[in-house]
């Protein structure tokens, strides 16, 4: 799940970072500003494939505190700052954070249930 977690906000960011980016630089603040944000999002969506790949998929608990934690913040503070207010769409705006909940569920039930690894690395 973090997975696709990570797949959809690295295709989102990419996609609207080459749009941006296809017309020049950025003119203004809030231009700037919203491209920082899609770069932000692709990066951490890279973040959550390869914390879910190399540590989550072993049953991590740093993995697991990395994703749930950073992950979850950004998702509680898209929620407060677009999706509340109205700036992004209900439908649209939770996709994200309902798949982290569901993630974090899953690593969770995984992490009570199988051998658990507390290294960063695993062997």
């Amino acid at each position: 799940m973090y997975v696709l977690w990570g797949l959809l906000h690295m295709g989102l960011g990419v996609s609207t970072v080459i749009g941006d980016l296809a017309g020049g630089a950025p003119e203004g603040e809030l231009a700037a500003e919203s491209l920082m944000f899609f770069v932000c999002a692709t990066v951490l969506g890279a973040q959550a494939v390869l914390v879910a790949l190399a540590m989550n998929r072993v049953n991590s608990r740093p993995g697991f505190w990395l994703n749930a934690v950073v992950l979850g913040v950004v998702d509680a503070a898209f929620l407060a700052v677009l999706v509340v207010p109205g700036h992004v769409d209900l439908i649209g705006g939770t996709s994200g954070p309902v798949i982290w909940l569901l993630a974090t569920v899953c690593a969770a039930v995984a992490l009570r249930r199988e051998p658990v690894s507390n290294s960063l690395h695993h062997p």
